[in-house]
């Protein structure tokens, strides 16, 4: 296999490559590993983000500068993957991302702005006039990062009429009060084109990472049966306080016991915040167990498949 972004030799030494896309999958399912891509990137650390967004590739330059080693602990949510021998092989899986993401400098504020055009330029290209955006927030990411891109992209292209496509803005369900203290200021709408729709967690990874979390284990890792990226105790509180406060709750579920788990939360939450038109949802609700699909319908849970 070769990468060519990883092999641009006019790369400036010392500085990041950065790409993703990749899917192990098209290449008969062997996972990739950091000796792949050290021989042509000795001098610039490397970041390719997988398909699903769930696990990232690192080379050893980068692996060095943000600490990784035999002896760096699993954080939790995440998994560090490594040899028979216990060394990190370069591949990180949710939480344990942000170990190397947190090293990569942060995209100028001009270049997010141009990159808000851009896409709303193509957006509009294929006849999409309006579009959810859930945000950068990923397991072990900042949750800052949605406010920030809020904050410098589509309130300043709002406040200079530049908006092209509608935009209905999800944020992390960690910062519910901020976003209910500014719907409470504002309202849910900026404007026509910018509408705040609610908040968003994860329970689990993804299954092409292996981090969707199911009732049994998977076929190729027999002791592995996927994440659980978020305490359920935390995701019930947060979802209760933010459905109290009139959020929409959406929650990123794959494998069927994260579904059941999330369905299990939304009846207990509304059970106890009262019935009403609160249309919560599940990201994904790619794998449910027997019986699981009828639940969607009779407690009125949005099945967001994508």
């Amino acid at each position: 296999m070769t990468i060519p972004a990883v092999s641009n030799k006019s790369t400036k030494p010392g500085s990041w490559i950065l790409g993703g896309g990749w899917n192990n999958d098209l290449w008969g399912g062997d996972l990739p590993a950091a000796c792949w891509i050290d021989d042509v990137t000795p001098n610039n650390p490397v970041w390719l983000s997988r398909t699903d967004g769930h696990m990232g590739w690192a080379n050893s330059v980068a692996l060095t500068l943000a600490g990784i080693t035999n002896l760096t602990d699993n954080p939790r949510g995440g998994t560090i993957m490594r040899t028979s021998g216990g060394e990190p092989t370069g591949l990180l899986i949710d939480s344990a991302m942000e170990l190397v993401a947190s090293q990569i400098p942060e995209v100028s504020i001009d270049d997010r702005r141009d990159a808000l055009q851009k896409a709303s330029n193509l957006a509009l290209t294929r006849g999409v006039t309006t579009v959810v955006d859930m945000g950068r927030y990923y397991p072990g990411m900042s949750a800052d990062l949605s406010w920030e891109d809020f904050t410098d992209v589509y309130l300043w292209t709002n406040a200079i009429s530049k908006m092209k496509v509608r935009v209905c803005l999800f944020f992390p369900m960690v910062t519910w009060q901020r976003l209910a203290d500014l719907v409470n200021k504002m309202g849910h709408s900026l404007s026509q084109w910018v509408y705040f729709g609610g908040v968003k967690a994860f329970a689990d990874g993804s299954l092409g990472s292996n981090s969707a979390l199911f009732y049994e284990p998977y076929q190729d890792e027999p002791d592995n049966y996927g994440l659980l990226v978020t305490e359920p105790d935390a995701l019930l509180n947060m979802t209760s306080e933010s459905d109290l406060s009139g959020l929409q709750v959406a929650v990123h579920a794959i494998g069927d016991r994260a579904n059941d788990l999330i369905l299990d939360i939304y009846s207990s939450v509304a059970s106890k915040n009262g019935m009403r038109d609160r249309r919560f949802r599940i990201e994904h609700a790619q794998h449910l167990a027997p019986g699981t699909p009828s639940r969607f319908g009779k407690e009125g849970v949005v099945a967001s498949v994508q």
